[in-house]
């Protein structure tokens, strides 16, 4: 097997990881953030196609880098005192419709458009459970259950979806995620709708920084490594030169 290949494989990994350590303390204060997660393959698949039997006799898998996941962990809520900032409390998400179909997220701001139409900030319509939500223009009030009112009486119900494995989700940016592989489930609770509050991230920069610090000092020994292959090949090929 190839030691400079093994430590270049793992220096391209460091790299992504620093890029999602960097990711995510950047956005330490952003409201409904959740963190990236670097993920590197198993040992085996950075093997050809016959696995570790023939290790000796082939290179590694050039398409064997890290990829990104998200953690959909739940982050603390933050009182705001905006009746039209939602979050969810627990492990639901609210469902909006885009241009390419559903997406979802964990919190919104809420604005009402000339027709009537209930839409976040990014100017999607926010689904209840008969569908897209109107309201007549006067103040509303939205409780634990995602019921809308006009006083006292109820334009429509918000609509909360739990998944198996959020991990499935596509990160669209923005807080948005696309459905992907995942599945919505009955199973559980989806929790409760927090008017007025938004979640925070769900980075720990304390976590963050041992991370990175773990990061750079692997990147360091790989790069030594390769410095001690290239010396014994340069050492190699002068011993060989005075014969």
């Amino acid at each position: 097997m190839d030691a400079i290949s093994i430590a270049a494989v793992g220096m391209e990994n460091d790299l992504q990881r620093l890029n999602s350590i960097s990711q995510n303390l950047a956005n330490v204060s952003t409201p409904g953030y959740k963190r990236q997660i670097s993920v590197a393959r198993a040992f085996e698949s950075l093997m050809g196609t016959e696995g570790v039997q023939a290790a000796g006799t082939r290179g590694l898998n050039s398409s064997a880098d890290a990829g990104v996941a998200i953690d959909h962990a739940v982050g603390t809520l933050r009182r705001t005192g905006n009746p039209l900032q939602l979050a969810v409390e627990g492990e639901g998400f609210f469902e909006v419709a885009t241009e390419r179909g559903s997406a979802y997220l964990r919190q919104a701001t809420l604005r009402v458009d000339p027709s009537g139409r209930l839409l976040t900030e990014q100017g999607h319509a926010l689904l209840g459970i008969g569908g897209e939500m109107r309201a007549n223009g006067s103040a509303i009030s939205i409780d634990g259950r995602g019921e809308i009112k006009q006083g006292e009486t109820v334009v429509g119900q918000i609509k909360l979806v739990r998944f198996e494995d959020p991990k499935a989700l596509i990160n669209l940016g923005g807080g948005l995620f696309g459905p992907g592989q995942a599945r919505v489930t009955d199973k559980g609770s989806v929790g409760q709708i927090r008017a007025g509050y938004q979640e925070n991230s769900n980075v720990n920069s304390a976590q963050e920084m041992v991370r990175l610090s773990e990061t750079v000092r692997h990147f360091e020994s790989m790069q030594k490594i390769m410095q001690g292959y290239d010396d014994v090949f340069e050492k190699t090929i002068r011993k060989l030169g005075e014969f």
